[in-house]
């Protein structure tokens, strides 16, 4: 398996499973202060009356650090951005990470929400099934320390990271008033044509003949290197986001209809575009679209609004929590 590959592998494995399972108190250690000595040394934060617990930190540094390193080369860790090594933004990162996922499972839990032994059963069925179905990364996890223990808590947590993505986009559902001004003003769709060159000189120029007056179909035949669209005028048709490269999509939608953009660099050379139409969800139902059509837009807007909603979920919580963290548990010492 390549490089890539195993990345890949690690990766949907940790997603599958970012949630952590914090080490839960037992006993009468129902408060921080009644945490017991040993426990708040082995802490390399406490939540409330959540201990996260530096094995479980160990463990996630390793498995990141063990994916950067396959993408990236080892040299990774060490590299600096504005002044800090990367690894230290890894250990922050992940700390920051794991208080966050330790206060949506004890959120989710609040509620009365419980998992079954149906569901857990299935879901760590399929992740035992992954893992044996790939070598590599399950000797990789064995290497690191992953316990069938470790991973039991993991899926409990990722179970409940579904539950807390239902509240948000419950949440989301509920702002009636805020989706139906996106569905009659965010553009979903755009209607285009474009001259594509190679190199920005040649735009230039071309964009300098469209502005004296040119005729935008006769320079698409004159000087566009997209043989796809050249016969048509440069016509692209109606596009959602996501069809078009990045730099292409960026302009397309946020561009008026009518107007002929300035050069757009992206991978395939220097891009004038053109916008003929756009499209919001209202003026699509107004058009008699598909309701299949029409629901996947919809869907697109709200997912579009997850972020802002999760982000501002999390933030109530932390500001109702008593959250300590201790990060040089896990910093190694510099040398003076």
């Amino acid at each position: 398996m390549s490089n890539f590959k195993r990345v890949t592998a690690l990766l949907i494995v940790m997603l599958m499973v970012v949630l952590t399972g914090c080490g839960a108190n037992n006993g009468d250690s129902t408060t921080t202060e009644g945490i017991s000595k040993v426990d708040k040394e082995k802490a390399v934060a406490i939540v409330n009356s959540e201990v996260v617990d530096i094995d479980t930190y160990n463990i996630y540094y390793a498995m990141y650090e063990t994916a950067y390193k396959q993408y990236y080369g080892d040299e990774i860790l060490g590299q600096e951005f504005e002044g800090v090594k990367f690894a230290d933004v890894l250990r922050k990162d992940i700390l920051e990470m794991l208080v966050q996922d330790s206060l949506i499972k004890a959120h989710v839990l609040s509620t009365g929400y419980t998992i079954t032994d149906e569901l857990f059963k299935t879901k760590f069925d399929e992740l035992k099934t992954m893992l044996d179905e790939d070598a590599e990364t399950k000797a990789m996890y064995d290497t690191i320390g992953v316990t069938d223990a470790f991973l039991e808590k993991q899926v409990q947590g990722s179970i409940l990271m579904e539950e807390f993505t239902k509240s948000v986009n419950a949440t989301i559902d509920a702002e009636s008033a805020k989706l139906d001004a996106l569905y009659a003003s965010e553009v979903v769709q755009v209607k285009a044509r474009h001259i594509l060159v190679e190199d920005e000189a040649t735009a230039i120029a071309v964009k300098a003949k469209l502005d004296a007056g040119g005729d935008f179909a006769e320079l698409v035949t004159e000087y566009s290197k997209d043989t796809g669209s050249v016969s048509s005028g440069g016509e692209l048709g109606y596009f959602a986001k996501g069809a078009m490269v990045a730099e292409f999509e960026a302009v397309a939608f946020s561009s008026p209809i009518g107007s002929i953009s300035e050069p757009v660099k992206s991978s395939f050379g220097f891009h004038i575009i053109n916008v003929e139409d756009t499209q919001t969800v209202n003026q699509l139902i107004e058009n008699g679209e598909d309701e299949a059509v029409i629901n996947d837009f919809k869907k697109q807007i709200k997912d579009g609004l997850y972020t802002e909603y999760y982000t501002l979920k999390v933030d109530e919580l932390k500001a109702a929590a008593k959250i300590e963290t201790f990060i040089e548990k896990v910093t190694p010492k510099t040398e003076e």
